[in-house]
């Protein structure tokens, strides 16, 4: 009877065991390892030092423990979560590494079911989760999907007609002029100019640019150096001087070879991370550093906008079921996320998520729309300052208390956030200057400090833990 008993309470324990799939992206600087080694920590820390009262299973005292577990894809980095605390906790801290690749990490979350039949079947249950870290500029490659090399080209000539790029991109257009492309393909001469295109897309990020394609000549992991990486747009004026029909390229040319090298770029790299990554994410985290592009002006802020937009359309959405969980798993929650709320004040905060949700407005529309559960947000994953009140004139204002970039102590106004974005009229009278933080200096090595995490945390995980 006792075997009985203890063999229907492991079925039933398998039976409520459950999975998600969460999967973490954003675009260069958006914070994304910052956010994950904080979800991570809080998880770990919940019971010791809870810092998670809007989590629904911390507080209902229904957690019973999180651990880390063997990680799933062996071909995937284990995410570096023990290093990135150590550099948070040293005496002088550091923010973690950045993403240049993907990563992962899998934690396991025993808790006690609060309703259902399971209740009474089983004490607790457990629920898997991975997370999955990758590169936002990988994602905004899936359109490419959709065009061939002549469409692409076209693409980037477009992108090419604003004044800033086009200046940034004068070496790439001057060795793009010498190249002759009816002639014996010269891999030496294709490497040199994939280089110049390489550096222009490094270059235009760093002016604040965020709609850089190929999102692997940016961070290239695994094929650094590679062949497949030696390719770049051509335009049609190049195309009429050469007297060249794209759609007929001659054998074993210059051009063959571009459009060959494109063709296995979509093929080999593109498809391969959607077909065996992208598409088994069931919940889905978009980091946005909306602060960074007002920062740096009205062309970065509309580029972030245009790159978001265009990551978005690239998700494959709808209601999950058990059907599409076994065989084609759909995201079906989705959080956007305004990163670095602790770098304003927190009147200013409602301000910093409807300017991101003014930046995803169409987009969310069509997502809302094939079913899936959206959420808007700003949220500190590490929270660097602390929110008091100053005087101007005898005046009352809210500041910020925390360390620049140097370490050293400042208390400032960091300014007003807009709801929506500023014509270019507007930045050519003012600019705005949010301030870049140092990490905290923490007390204790247990949960880190935050904004919001545990409203995420719920939205994300809260129906998997009842």
């Amino acid at each position: 009877m006792q075997h009985t008993k203890q063999k229907l309470k492991l079925s039933a324990a398998r039976l409520v065991n459950n999975h998600v799939n969460l999967a973490v992206t954003g675009l260069s600087g958006s914070g994304k390892t910052a956010f994950i080694t904080s979800l991570v920590n809080q998880l770990i820390e919940a019971n010791e030092a809870s810092q998670l009262p809007f989590f629904s299973v911390v507080r209902e005292a229904r957690l019973v423990g999180v651990k880390r577990d063997v990680q799933p894809n062996l071909s995937f980095s284990r995410f570096a979560y023990e290093d990135a605390m150590i550099k948070l906790t040293q005496t002088s801290p550091e923010w973690p590494s950045s993403t240049k690749g993907i990563s992962q990490v899998r934690l396991k979350i025993k808790y006690k079911k609060s309703r259902g039949l399971s209740k009474y079947l089983t004490e607790d249950a457990t629920l898997t989760l991975d997370i999955t870290d990758y590169p936002g500029e990988w994602l905004l490659d899936l359109p490419l999907l959709n065009m061939d090399y002549s469409q692409w080209s076209k693409h980037c000539q477009e992108e090419l007609n604003d004044p800033i790029r086009h200046d940034l991109a004068v070496p790439f257009f001057a060795a793009l002029a010498s190249l002759d492309l009816n002639a014996e393909g010269d891999e030496l001469a294709l490497q040199k100019i994939a280089e110049l295109y390489s550096q222009y897309l490094i270059d235009c990020q760093t002016r604040g640019y965020q709609l850089l394609q190929p999102g692997r000549f940016i961070l290239p992991g695994e094929l650094t150096g590679a062949p497949v990486l030696h390719f770049f747009p051509i335009t049609d004026v190049q195309l009429k001087q050469q007297g060249i029909d794209l759609n007929i390229p001659k054998k074993d040319s210059n051009l063959e070879l571009l459009v060959k090298r494109f063709q296995y770029y979509k093929t080999q790299v593109v498809q391969p991370f959607y077909k065996d990554h992208f598409k088994g994410f069931d919940r889905q985290v978009v980091l946005v550093d909306c602060l960074s592009a007002l920062n740096r002006g009205y062309h970065s802020y509309q580029d972030l906008q245009k790159a978001l937009n265009w990551l978005m359309g690239s998700f494959q959405y709808g209601s999950s079921n058990i059907l599409n969980r076994l065989f084609q798993p759909k995201i079906d929650k989705l959080v956007f996320a305004a990163s670095k709320a602790d770098h304003i004040t927190p009147e200013q905060q409602t301000n910093l998520v409807k300017l991101l949700e003014s930046m995803l407005h169409s987009a969310r529309k069509q997502i809302q729309f094939d079913g899936v559960t959206t959420e808007s947000t700003a949220v500190s994953a590490i929270r660097a300052s602390k929110s008091g009140v100053g005087q101007l004139n005898g005046e009352n204002i809210p500041v910020l208390q925390g360390r620049d970039t140097q370490g050293s102590a400042i208390t400032l106004f960091p300014g007003e956030v807009p709801q929506n974005c500023p014509g270019p009229e507007f930045w050519k009278q003012q600019q705005f200057e949010f301030p870049k933080l140092c990490p905290p200096l923490l007390n204790n090595k247990h949960a880190l400090p935050h904004i919001r995490m545990d409203q995420v945390l719920d939205f994300l995980l809260a129906d998997k833990l009842t």
